[in-house]
């Protein structure tokens, strides 16, 4: 470390060598605490006989150059004067455009950098039909959607907060919309071959795959559209899209698809593999890893028939063929040092049902290893979960009340033996709490069951490919938390499609911070953390051409050090602002 001192500058320096050859770089002269002039060398720019072959006049280009830089340098370090008198009132005019959000040049340089949508979106430009940039409006939204996710008219309405110009209309969002839809398919494309080029190749061997849905606050349905009733996974009455979510072998998203809400989450699979390996994978094997609703025969048929592998989790509840009662019995179970972690396994053949050439479903037995495990972690958490059910259970059967939704969730244990009665009348019903199948399902706690085609594969390697799955479940509660993804407030399917392609680039923006962060620092923040954290480093106005920034932390330094960016400064002028969003469009250095 050198001691703080005053008066520093850059300059050329020329150094001939041995050899007669004349060496040019940048070195700082400064004075040390005890006034002495000191110069240490800052970095290297060539021989001057070479440079000469790219610059008319290399040392007269390199001293206007850090002249640049020092001027640069000198207006960092200037003091600013704000002058508020004491009976100074705020500004209603200001709403909007007294606040600036410096943290949105983060997500910023990732649009830019590692997804290349800025490129995209320029080599298109002729082609568009509209004036307004669908760049600068996917910016706006995706930004919104991190910081303070709302309504597409409420992001326009906070433009004014926004640290690039956005001088479009709500129309224009609105047609910029339309634009995004048509093209997001080969957004996505694009981005993850922009990522490959600027973080390498991506492990798309094991592959991870969801199904959640997302309500509207739009009543009714779409005729032939995607709004449906279907089964609510939060249980609520509104019209529904699916949506099905793709991560590579590192929990990156690679892709999404959307379905109507009355498809059933096993049905969607098999066209988002085919979409996936047809545009991404170019003929590798892909294990895939699903939970158990993905867990079918058209599923497993597909994924083994075309060469590729699976990990499914398996009920164990619903399980036949004698497989219930392996995973339960005791024998064969290895044991942890702890006791808290039970395991076996078994090769098998697990029947499948397929179409068969006459359009009959025939039975083929396709080989499968089949891993069980019991866990403590599970049983507990099992146990808890089961005794807030049979309360409900209980609650619902003193009030009586057995209809619709509570019937099927809350009364699960509640067993109806109707009293007859002789005079033929209908039977009363006499709702009792059923205590033989809170004991049959207690005797399945903490016992787990999976199925894969990897045969080869040790239990170890099995479970810890199902496990990875906590990853896609993290990523949805990512889209449904933080980055709020529902209710949806559009409601033409363009506009739907529109809306999930800006909660997936946000998404994908998110996973990348936390990479990064996680990289430098060793800790992977939260979702919800990184955008508490961009959200704010916001600048106050105070006068003129000066706004005041109050908020840094670790994180921030952390998020701004992954893109290159100083926003540490206590005063910031707009022309400082403007050169931090110029930088995060440039490539890495």
């Amino acid at each position: 470390m050198y001691p703080q001192v005053r008066g520093r500058a850059l300059f050329v320096k020329q150094q001939k060598r041995k050899d007669g050859r004349v060496y040019l770089s940048v070195v700082e002269g400064y004075r040390d605490a005890e006034g002495r002039t000191r110069t240490r060398h800052v970095r290297s720019l060539g021989y001057l006989d070479e440079l000469e072959k790219l610059y008319d006049d290399p040392v007269a280009h390199f001293r206007a150059e850090v002249a640049r830089e020092n001027e640069a340098a000198r207006e960092a370090r200037a003091p600013v004067i704000v002058k508020i008198a004491p009976g100074r009132r705020i500004d209603k005019r200001e709403e909007g455009h007294g606040r600036v959000d410096m943290g949105a040049a983060v997500p910023s340089a990732y649009l830019h950098r590692d997804l290349g949508l800025w490129a995209y979106f320029e080599n298109r430009r002729a082609g568009r039909r509209t004036s307004c940039d669908p760049f600068r409006v996917l910016e706006l939204l995706v930004w919104n959607r991190i910081s303070d996710p709302g309504s597409k008219r409420a992001a326009w309405e906070a433009r004014g907060r926004f640290p690039r110009r956005c001088d479009f209309t709500l129309d224009g969002v609105y047609r910029s919309l339309d634009y995004l839809a048509a093209h997001a398919d080969r957004v996505v494309r694009h981005m993850n071959a922009s990522l490959e080029v600027a973080r390498g190749p991506r492990d798309r061997t094991r592959l991870y795959y969801d199904v959640a849905n997302y309500w509207f606050e739009v009543d009714g349905e779409d005729e032939g559209g995607l709004r449906k009733k279907g089964v609510s996974k939060e249980h609520r009455p509104e019209a529904v899209v699916q949506m099905g979510l793709l991560l590579d072998a590192d929990g990156l998203p690679l892709d999404y698809g959307l379905f109507p809400g009355n498809v059933n989450d096993m049905s969607t699979m098999l066209p988002m593999m085919s979409k996936a390996r047809l545009r991404d994978l170019g003929g590798e094997r892909v294990v895939v890893v699903a939970d158990k609703g993905l867990n079918t025969s058209a599923n497993i048929a597909a994924a083994t028939l075309g060469g590729n592998g699976f990990v499914f989790s398996q009920s164990v509840r619903k399980a036949r063929g004698g497989l219930k009662e392996w995973v339960l019995d005791p024998e064969g179970y290895a044991a942890s040092p702890s006791g808290d972690f039970r395991v076996k396994s078994r090769v098998a053949d697990k029947p499948v049902y397929v179409e068969g050439p006459g359009g009959g479903r025939r039975r083929v037995l396709v080989p499968v290893r089949e891993v069980a495990f019991w866990s403590r972690d599970y049983f507990e958490r099992s146990r808890a979960e089961r005794a807030k059910v049979v309360e409900k259970s209980r609650a619902a059967i003193e009030r009586g009340d057995m209809s619709g939704v509570v019937s099927r969730s809350a009364a699960r244990y509640a067993r109806d033996r109707p009293v007859v009665r002789a005079t033929g009348e209908a039977a009363d019903h006499n709702w009792v709490l059923d205590e033989a199948r809170i004991a049959r399902d207690e005797a399945m706690d903490g016992y787990c069951c999976i199925v894969t085609s990897e045969q080869e594969w040790t239990e170890r390697e099995v479970i810890e490919a199902y496990r990875g799955l906590s990853r896609i479940g993290e990523s949805f509660r990512v889209l449904k938390s933080t980055l709020d993804a529902r209710p949806v407030y559009v409601w033409t399917e363009p506009h739907i499609r529109a809306h999930f392609l800006v909660c997936y680039v946000a998404l994908l923006v998110m996973r990348l911070m936390q990479l990064d962060v996680e990289r430098s620092t060793g800790s992977r923040p939260s979702a919800g953390a990184v955008a508490e954290a961009l959200r704010n480093m916001t600048g106050h106005h105070l006068d003129s051409n000066v706004w005041l920034f109050d908020y840094r932390t670790d994180l921030t330094d952390a998020l701004c050090e992954a893109v290159g960016v100083d926003l540490s400064r206590r005063v910031m002028t707009k022309a400082q602002m403007n050169a931090v969003m110029s930088a995060v469009k440039k490539p890495r250095s």
